[in-house]
């Protein structure tokens, strides 16, 4: 069953003309769908964006164990989803965690699993839709999202959507044979109001 994010979920607010307008649906994780993510999970250009657990290859088992977990005892805390494109098909992931519902706050993360949508405006349209559902259906009052320093991306995305960088935890990650700063973002839910009022 697709969540009911209508009209967030569309990506045509605070238009770039450079960036196409797209449309996506966050489902829950299908079963069906174990062999793609195994696939995004032991991609290692993925990991360095998303992760700051160091890579390692997992099997097919220790995979389908966790993602099996995933989908049927999930964690009180935790949200996750797959992000599919307006034909349906499934494109990426998005998540979210440390979810309070006595302080109202939580985190989020996105990942577009599929290089063909990379670009594309998907990511944009993915992130409105989190926010849409974490703002409305949890009633959230605080959505925070970190970045690492070379995340060049997804940190144009939080800044897009009205995040407010509120530090930066210095020299937080080795990668690549050196330090990078990991940065910490969140937007309330006056701001995210205002900032997507034209999608009301």
């Amino acid at each position: 069953m697709a969540l009911s994010l209508e009209p967030s979920a569309r990506d045509d607010a605070h238009a770039d003309p450079d960036v196409p307008v797209r449309e996506v649906t966050l489902t829950p994780l299908h079963r069906e769908n174990l062999y793609k993510h195994f696939e995004w999970n032991n991609d290692p250009e993925l990991n360095r964006l998303d992760s700051e657990i160091p890579f390692h290859k997992e099997s097919l088992s220790e995979f389908k164990r966790r993602f099996e977990q995933m989908i049927y005892s999930p964690a009180p805390d935790q949200q996750d989803f797959e992000v599919r494109a307006d034909d349906g098909t499934v494109i990426g992931v998005a998540y979210i965690v440390n979810i309070s519902t006595h302080h109202r706050h939580c985190t989020i993360g996105i990942t577009i699993g599929d290089r063909d949508y990379w670009g594309e405006g998907y990511g944009r349209a993915a992130l409105r839709s989190v926010l849409a559902y974490c703002f409305g259906e949890l009633k959230m009052h605080r959505v925070h999202a970190y970045t690492f320093e070379y995340n060049d991306a997804w940190r144009r995305l939080v800044e897009w959507a009205g995040f407010t960088k509120e530090g930066t935890e210095r020299d937080y990650l080795y990668r690549d044979g050196q330090f990078w700063n990991k940065e910490s973002y969140a937007i309330l839910e006056q701001e995210y109001r205002t900032q997507f009022a034209q999608a009301a």
